[in-house]
């Protein structure tokens, strides 16, 4: 793995996946709420299909831990979106583009996979500290 996409990977909390109880219903609805991404985003982001995560949340049905893992790095990337951006539309305006410096893919269509959150994540840095 470069060494860049280690910088993205140090920013993310730790333990997430040790939170008490695990993911359950309420508390993916709470982060549905909070950063307003839209069910076929996380379909997409968690490789479930949109009906299963909706019925999953109308049966209150906890996910699983690999499930729960992908859903709470992408909150992190959200989290990390929102203290770079400081608004839900800016960030969600710079998830839909595609940037050169992403080679050419949108922020959003890297969500799928461990490796496209790092490389998410470490852009962020960049924008942060001017680096673009």
């Amino acid at each position: 793995m470069p060494l860049r996409a280690l910088h993205g990977i140090a920013q993310m909390e730790l333990g997430s996946t040790a939170r008490k109880g695990g993911l359950t219903a309420p508390r993916f609805k709470g982060m549905l709420k909070t950063y307003r991404f839209g069910l076929p985003v996380w379909s997409y982001a968690l490789h479930m299909p949109q009906t299963a995560l909706s019925a999953r949340l109308d049966k209150g049905i906890p996910f699983h831990p690999l499930e729960a893992d992908r859903a709470y790095m992408v909150e992190q990337v959200l989290k990390r979106g929102m203290d770079v951006f400081e608004d839900a539309d800016d960030l969600m305006h710079w998830l839909k583009r595609k940037h050169p410096m992403l080679e050419g893919v949108r922020p959003l269509d890297l969500l799928s996979s461990t490796t496209g959150i790092s490389w998410v994540m470490m852009e962020l840095g960049r924008i942060e500290h001017g680096v673009y």
